[in-house]
């Protein structure tokens, strides 16, 4: 069984988004990547993920929210 990933990373159009490694592609834009790190963390927790943070010009930081049972409550 393999992990499911969560991207937050910055485009090429310099807009940091939530990326899903579905086969439908999905990338979700936001304002700013504080937004989308919030984002990725709650797609990340409730899908059963791994969390990527991408940084510009850095290595990714991995957040593993696979096996997570802490409920949603924001």
């Amino acid at each position: 069984m393999s992990t499911k990933i969560i991207r937050v990373l910055l485009t090429e159009e310099s807009r940091w988004a939530v990326e899903a490694d579905d086969t439908l592609g999905t990338r979700v834009i936001y304002p700013s990547r504080g937004a989308a790190i919030a984002a990725g963390v709650r797609m990340a927790m409730a899908e059963d993920a791994a969390l990527l943070i991408h940084g510009v010009d850095e290595e990714p930081s991995a957040l593993d929210f696979s096996d997570c049972i802490t409920p949603l409550a924001f």
